[in-house]
């Protein structure tokens, strides 16, 4: 908590500098919102106070409510970040992005506890492979220990590198944090290959953006992919088919997956595939039944080694049911898992219950169950085999995970 009081005071320090205070219309209008906001996260939430006290919560929404004559709406919404952030559940959260925002035209990724730059708008190409340094001044450990706690979609450390890397470039946000100005280019301080530059940069349209890469870069996009009617995962066959390759990226419907069903498995026994893997890297979820309907469609297979031939691969990006799933196919697959630590929480709280502010149309989410997967003290699912990507791999396109397991199917 001393931590959220602290960004409380970071933005109310700036309120008069950097944006337009509310009329007395918006005022009230964001009254009734927080109002609003109040009795869903009271009503809906499973348990909202698990880690943040009442009274706080409760003194943290006074305190707003009081200081709406001071405040913008950047400011307003930071703050109601910053209060659901306190909750604490990767499901908890409150979407910035829901209204009008712009971003800062570049994506990152860390490697090696570098931020660097991964894609750009075309002013700002020569950029790419620089590790960002700063942001007007503020260094990029500060700029995370300040903004981390309040992201939406953080169980974990490794969750919340991957919500950092996005919502650096969400201007809104560092706006009503009093990090930039309004109508201003922003100073950025980049290192590339030892020489430091400065760049004066300002936002562009989501459009704009939305052009750029996903941080996160699928290597199975070099793959001979074919659809199996299930939106969301592709099938490769590698090896001369002895291997079936799941990119498991998004979840279909349950009854897509019931659906398609007796088509796989044809598919499947005409291929003669022996070894399976699933990949749920860069998958942030859906529902863990239509993962089971999945698991359930291939566990009558008997070519496949179930002994010692199921991999799942997995990274920070694994969140909700794509790290649910994980634990259940180590469980009821046999599989290993390979990669990094997933995004998500395995005794963590869940299922989103999503609702819209009244007069601001924001749209926020609380978590409505709570699953314990794991009996045990942990904050992710770790790999039972812990595989990086480097800087290096990433630039040349390099999948270093799929390559570690073919060449132990190899053997």
């Amino acid at each position: 908590m001393k931590l959220v009081f602290k960004l409380l005071v970071i933005a109310f320090c700036s309120f008069d500098i950097y944006a337009d205070t509310l009329s007395i219309k918006q005022q009230q209008a964001w009254l009734e919102d927080i109002n609003f906001y109040e009795s869903q996260v009271r009503t809906k939430h499973i348990e909202p106070f698990h880690t943040l006290a009442e009274s706080d919560f409760a003194k943290l929404l006074k305190e707003l409510k009081q200081d709406l004559p001071l405040l913008s709406e950047p400011q307003v919404e930071a703050r109601l970040m910053v209060i659901t952030g306190a909750i604490s559940d990767g499901h908890t959260n409150y979407f910035m992005m829901s209204g009008p925002h712009q971003h800062f035209p570049l994506r990152y990724k860390f490697f090696e506890n570098k931020l660097r730059v991964v894609d750009a708008t075309q002013q700002y190409q020569h950029l790419i492979g620089a590790e960002l340094k700063a942001i007007n001044g503020l260094p990029v450990n500060t700029l995370f220990d300040i903004l981390s706690p309040m992201l939406p979609g953080v169980d974990n450390q490794f969750s919340a590198k991957t919500r950092f890397e996005y919502y650096l470039t969400l201007h809104k946000l560092l706006l009503g944090l009093g990090f930039v100005k309004e109508n201003a280019a922003t100073k950025f301080e980049f290192n590339l290959e030892g020489n430091t530059l400065f760049e004066q940069i300002t936002p562009v349209e989501m459009s704009e953006f939305a052009k750029l890469s996903s941080a996160f870069k699928s290597h199975s996009d070099k793959l001979n992919k074919l659809d199996i009617g299930m939106p969301g995962i592709s099938l490769s066959l590698l090896k001369e088919n002895k291997i079936a390759y799941f990119d498991f990226d998004a979840y279909p419907s349950f009854e897509q997956v019931i659906a398609e069903c007796k088509a796989l498995q044809k598919q499947l026994v005409t291929a003669k595939s022996q070894y399976l893997i699933i990949d749920f890297r860069g998958n942030g979820g859906g529902s863990f039944y239509t993962g089971l309907a999945f698991s359930s469609c291939l566990l009558p297979l008997d070519q496949f080694n179930w002994k010692t031939g199921v991999f799942v691969f997995t990274d920070e990006h694994t969140f909700s049911a794509a790290m649910s799933n994980t634990i259940q196919f180590k469980q009821i697959l046999n599989a290993r898992i390979f990669g990094t630590p997933t995004g998500g929480d395995p005794n963590q709280f869940s299922e989103s219950y999503r609702f819209v502010l009244p007069n601001s149309k924001r749209k926020l989410s609380v978590s409505k169950r709570y699953y314990p997967f794991l009996f045990k003290d942990t904050d992710a699912v770790h790999p039972d085999e812990l595989i990086e990507t480097s800087w290096i791999d990433y630039q040349q396109g390099k999948d270093p995970v799929l390559s570690a397991v073919l060449a132990e199917i190899e053997k």
